[in-house]
Parts: structure tokens; C-alpha cells; sequence
């Protein structure tokens, strides 16, 4: 199985609802998971905007705990899907060369913007994006690991 990890900053926003869409669009032959690049963050759970956002999709991610990149063996991912630049860097910096495939969301356009501090509407905006940038990241996922 392929496993895939997706990476935002404290993997209590972006990053879960990536997985939950990402999981969706490429099925059950992939794993797709999720961390942050915070260690600080660790353990807590998602934002409860994430968590209503999804709801509103039938996704529950009232059990999400976010982790840290820094506790997992970064080896064991053929992709790391970034939510922008600054954290696929921090990334290739954590994991050498070869190891693994970054790529950013919707690089063309700067990444998946943060909408931490933008209300429920702005959450509803970024899974709004990741609807639409996520199939591209899953055929080019999809079509390199055949």
C-alpha cells in the first residue's frame, strides 16, 4: 500500500481536511495521513472548524490528534503533500535527498492558504480549494505510483 503524508504547520487544520479529501479522491489502494511541523501543536485535537466544516461533508474528525512530523519515520511515505513553499522546504530539509516525493497544493497558486483566523466561512473556502486542487495531486500521485 502507498502510503501518503499530508503536512501543514500544527496539523490541526489544513492538513486533516487535505487527508480527508486526498483519502477520498485516491481510495482504499493508498493510506493517507497527516502531520504539522510544530511540535508544540502535537496532540491536540483538530479545530473545531475543521470539524464542523467536515461534518458538513460527512467526515468526522472529532478524533483527529494532530502529530508532529519530527515522531514519525518520514521514510515510510512515497508522498509528502505540502500546504504551501515555506513548509515542502522545512520538508526536503527533514527528510535528505531521494527519499521521498513534495508536493505542494496548489503550487501554481501559492499553496492552501491558512484560514485559521477566518471563521468558519474561510474553512468552508479552503475545502472549497482542496475540492478543487486535490484530484490534480491524485492523478499525479495515482498515475507516478503504477
Amino acid at each position: 500500500m502507498v502510503k501518503i503524508l499530508c503536512v501543514c504547520v500544527g496539523n490541526i487544520s489544513r492538513s486533516p481536511m487535505m487527508q480527508a479529501v486526498l483519502q477520498q479522491q485516491l481510495g482504499a489502494a493508498f493510506r493517507v495521513e497527516s502531520a504539522g511541523l510544530s511540535p508544540e501543536l502535537a496532540g491536540r485535537p483538530a479545530n473545531h472548524r475543521s470539524v464542523a466544516c467536515m461534518r458538513e461533508r460527512g467526515v468526522d474528525l472529532s478524533g483527529h490528534v494532530s502529530r508532529w512530523i519530527g515522531d514519525l519515520d518520514l521514510g515510510q511515505y512515497r508522498w509528502i503533500v505540502c500546504v504551501g513553499d515555506q513548509e515542502a522546504g522545512k520538508v526536503r530539509a527533514a527528510l535528505g535527498p531521494g527519499v521521498a516525493r513534495v508536493l505542494v497544493a496548489n503550487a501554481q497558486q501559492g499553496g492552501i492558504p491558512d484560514p485559521y483566523e477566518l471563521g468558519l466561512a474561510g474553512y468552508r473556502d479552503c475545502l472549497a480549494l482542496l475540492d478543487r486542487v486535490m484530484p490534480d495531486v491524485a492523478r499525479e500521485i495515482s498515475g507516478a505510483s503504477r
